[in-house]
């Protein structure tokens, strides 16, 4: 690895993958690398189920940047974790924390460095976080993803790095990381357009922390988007034909997209229109993001990770410029950070589980008990977007579930955020009205089968009367009866 590691100090810090794992005891909290499933660390979490597997009594805290699909499989299939902070995505992960077997810390991705500064996720005894390599000079040159590492790696008393040889070259360069000092020595963030470069493109590490560094050769696990088909394409259409009444002169504010399907059709129609000057501003990019950014019809985009799929690193390998010219992977206290969304005033794409006739979003829990995924970033990027726009399809399980009901069983975006509703059915325009003109709207605009149901229950409501109409015996009937007959229609 010794053209990864060019500090002759550092290199003296090689070891193999148990002898720096053996640093990891029972009962530590141990933060890992990564972000939106890219960028994490590999080879020291397998090392560790390896050693519950043979029968060593081991578990940790488990604090990361945000969600790392792969690795929380890993861990919680191992049975390590008793706790984790602050975001998940795998469905083993959210089995053991809706058991009671991991106690979950969920919280927006904007407040995590602060949290970790300030120690309110306690002691972090280890970090382990990946790299592409380690310059002269000591310094962490990151590879799929910035996120949280910066903020981690400062924060731990002990800190193991991997050198992940499957992660191409190509990304060294890319980032672009500025971290903010607290209040009251905080000044603005002198990021005013998406493309702008405002840091460096590695971060510093105090060297007394590196204990060990040691090598990985695998590559992130990744799923590409499965193919859109049927109710996604109508979402997708009725949002393209909102955007172009919206912005008549074929000129988009920057956009925030997710992942997925319904994101990747959405990217993807972007390109084949004539929208001109695309940016995107978000917390993690994908294949069709990176597709359209390499034919050359992006401007400028702005990301803490990059799906890493075979087709994304081909198309870094073989990278012309476009993706050099354009792509900024950034840290997460500016991907998230408040000031800077609500300074360029992108058009916010959330998604979620379900939500309410007055645009309360549910993102996260079913049933408002069982935890699907975490927060994440999208309460904050929607409060403080330009144009925060949800996109829902109408129904679920063959239409058995209604996504539009009276209240949201948890929530975690207000109404006062959400700006326009989309689903399959139609758009709901919800600037400057009421609650009541509100809950019109969305009735009548995007329900589907469960329209005259939902119009039942909103003229009772009101009959009743209040500013934010609700009859509170029976707000939770829709979801007490699909529990009991398996469908929420009456």
């Amino acid at each position: 690895m010794e053209n990864r590691i060019l500090n002759a100090e550092l290199r003296k810090k090689t070891a193999s993958v148990a002898e720096a794992a053996a640093c990891i005891q029972n009962g530590m909290t141990v933060a890992f690398g990564g972000y939106t499933s890219s960028g994490y660390p590999k080879v020291i979490a397998e090392e560790l189920a390896r050693r519950k597997a043979a029968g060593e009594e081991l578990f940790i805290n488990v604090v990361s940047g945000a969600n790392n699909g792969p690795l929380d499989t890993l861990l919680a299939k191992a049975d390590i974790v008793c706790r984790r902070a602050p975001m998940i995505e795998s469905r083993d992960m959210a089995a053991k924390i809706n058991s009671g077997a991991v106690q979950y810390v969920e919280q927006q991705m904007s407040k995590v460095p602060r949290l970790l500064r300030t120690g309110f996720f306690g002691k972090i005894d280890v970090a382990v976080v990946e790299a592409l390599g380690i310059d002269e000079k000591g310094n962490i040159i990151p590879t799929s993803s910035v996120g949280m590492v910066p903020n981690l790696v400062a924060a731990a008393e002990t800190v193991i790095v991997e050198i992940n040889t499957a992660q191409p070259e190509a990304l060294a360069g890319l980032h672009d990381i500025y971290l903010p000092a607290d209040y009251p020595a905080g000044k603005p963030i002198p990021l005013s357009s998406v493309g702008q470069r405002i840091g460096r493109n590695v971060f510093s590490v105090d060297s007394r922390k590196i204990r060990f560094i040691v090598q990985s050769d695998k590559p992130d696990e990744t799923v590409p988007a499965a193919p859109a088909k049927g109710v996604i394409e109508k979402i997708s259409a009725n949002l393209f034909e909102f955007l172009e009444k919206e912005y008549p002169d074929r000129r988009l504010p920057p956009l925030q997209t997710g992942f997925g399907s319904l994101s990747a059709e959405i990217v993807k129609a972007i390109g084949n229109s004539g929208y001109t000057g695309i940016e995107f501003f978000c917390g993690g990019l994908q294949e069709a993001n990176i597709e359209l950014i390499a034919q050359g019809k992006v401007r400028a985009a702005s990301t803490g990770s990059v799906q890493m799929t075979p087709r994304v690193m081909e198309l870094l390998n073989s990278d012309t410029g476009a993706i050099r010219q354009t792509l900024v992977i950034r840290n997460g206290e500016i991907t998230n950070s408040a000031e800077v969304v609500s300074r360029l005033a992108p058009i916010t794409l959330t998604i979620g589980i379900e939500m309410d006739m007055y645009g309360n979003v549910n993102s996260s829990h079913i049933a408002g008990v069982n935890v699907v995924n975490g927060l994440g970033g999208g309460a904050n990027f929607a409060e403080n977007a330009g144009l925060s726009i949800m996109l829902i399809q109408s129904e679920n399980k063959d239409g058995a579930v209604s996504t539009i009901v009276p209240m949201v069983s948890h929530q975690d975006i207000c109404e006062h955020d959400i700006d326009v509703v989309i689903t399959e059915n139609g758009v709901a325009e919800l600037r400057g009205k009421s609650d009541v003109e509100r809950a019109k709207a969305i009735i009548e605009n995007c329900a589907g089968r469960y329209q005259e149901q939902l119009r039942d229950y909103f003229d009772r409501a009101c009959k009743k009367g209040g500013h934010h109409p609700q009859l509170l015996d029976e707000a939770f009937s829709w979801h007490l009866r699909l529990k009991e007959k398996g469908t929420m229609l009456f």
